[in-house]
């Protein structure tokens, strides 16, 4: 379900909010937990902008879901530190995740530990040093070097 957002576009940022929850919506009925995903372009030259008009979008739509219906939501972190707070503590939200978005690894790391309450998802820099066929000795070392930043910044 992931929808990206290349310009601060109000009326548009609010339709890919809203088509998000309506999936989201038939996901819940099924009896499972949605991942709501909004990817704010890394490249927008708007992208601050943008974030604030999702913030503001994604509140709108969570005030509306029922209050027993919970969904998770993978983000790219935001210009602004902890910008997604308020979204962070809505009690439909499970769980924030972030995108590392094409950020390099310790860029997005640096980013992630400066927002509070959201853990990585960051299957792009994971898998930038794996390939096919690499020694497993090699795979192993390419695996624990990036996991080991991307842990220690989830954990502030």
């Amino acid at each position: 379900m992931r929808s990206v957002i290349w310009e601060a576009n109000e009326q548009g940022i609010r339709d890919v909010v809203a088509q998000q929850v309506l999936l989201a919506q038939q996901i819940i009925n099924a009896g499972l937990v949605p991942i709501i995903e909004p990817e704010v372009s890394i490249d927008s030259p708007e992208k601050a902008q943008a974030e604030i008009i999702l913030n503001r979008e994604l509140m709108s739509q969570l005030d509306n879901l029922h209050p027993n219906h919970y969904v998770m939501l993978k983000l790219t972190l935001p210009e602004q530190p902890n910008l997604y707070a308020d979204t962070i503590s809505h009690p439909n939200v499970i769980r924030v995740v972030a995108l590392s978005g094409g950020f390099p690894l310790m860029k997005a790391c640096e980013k992630l530990a400066e927002n509070d309450g959201i853990i990585a998802s960051f299957s792009r820099v994971l898998t930038n040093d794996l390939y096919a066929n690499q020694p497993q000795s090699e795979f192993d070392a390419a695996l624990a070097e990036t996991i080991d930043p991307i842990y220690q910044a989830s954990r502030t």
